[in-house]
């Protein structure tokens, strides 16, 4: 991290150290389209999942918003996932200028903007018009704001206005943006939920039958109501509870709930 202004929750072009900043001035390779085949299934299980939350996070607010905007959503590579532009003409025309899906933001492709300045200093990125290397970005000024939980980067997501318009107020806007996605899709997300709850299971060293009856259990269903959900004895239900509660070392049903859905001891 740079010598900028530790009070300051964002930074900005001129918070680079001059010899980082250099770096933002090379020759840059082009775009980067990212398939997703090429990644593995967790990722693409984090990737569908925050897709689906700026979605929803922009359609709750968006109406709000009175001036033209659009919203970059890229993973933690900085490549483009997802974009929602106020309006279908924005889109259209973002996507001619080569700034749709699988298009990496990230400094090595594209050089200084938002996202790679938020990716370098890992904090919120504030660039504006002509600061950016890419001309097609001169005439937007950007904010930019990592997705962070559980201690990692998952992404992040860049609101972009016309550069007439000023931009400070939006910083803790676009804070709260990235709060409320990373609460949502880690918190509630289907696919999520499921994720590290097959994570808990392989972690415990659960059998086929034992993560059956655990679902089961977790949803505090009784030992008659799993037996007759599984075709199963109660009396085999309650023998693979205590083989259950043996390899995750819990006595009762909270404890059990609390290590399948919380930390890891």
């Amino acid at each position: 991290m740079s010598t900028y202004e530790k009070t300051r929750a964002w930074c900005r072009p001129a918070d680079l150290p001059e010899e980082r900043l250099a770096l933002f001035r090379q020759r840059l390779s082009g775009g980067l389209t990212r398939k997703g085949s090429d990644m593995e299934p967790e990722e693409q299980i984090y990737h569908e999942a925050m897709i689906a939350s700026i979605r929803s996070e922009m359609n709750r607010i968006g109406g709000f918003i009175s001036i033209p905007y659009a919203v970059f959503l890229t993973d933690r590579a900085g490549v483009i996932l997802e974009l929602v532009c106020s309006s279908p003409e924005l889109r259209e025309e973002l996507i001619r200028t080569e700034f749709g899906t699988g298009i990496s933001l990230c400094r090595q492709h594209s050089g200084l903007n938002a996202v790679s300045l938020a990716m370098e200093m890992d904090c919120i990125g504030v660039v504006r018009g002509d600061e950016h290397s890419d001309p097609a970005f001169a005439e937007w000024n950007c904010i930019c704001a990592p997705l962070q939980a559980d201690g990692r980067t998952y992404g992040y997501v860049d609101i972009s206005f016309h550069k007439k318009e000023q931009i400070e107020f939006a910083i803790p806007f676009v804070q709260q943006i990235a709060e409320n996605i990373t609460g949502k899709w880690m918190e509630r997300n289907p696919g999520i939920r499921e994720h590290r709850l097959e994570s808990r299971f392989q972690h415990y060293r659960l059998s086929a039958r034992e993560q059956d009856v655990a679902r089961q259990w977790l949803l505090e269903k009784s030992a008659l109501h799993i037996s007759n959900e599984l075709g199963i004895s109660e009396g085999t239900v309650r023998n693979v509870l205590k083989n259950i509660y043996s390899k995750m070392r819990v006595s009762d049903r909270l404890q059990f709930i609390k290590k399948l859905t919380g930390d890891i001891d």
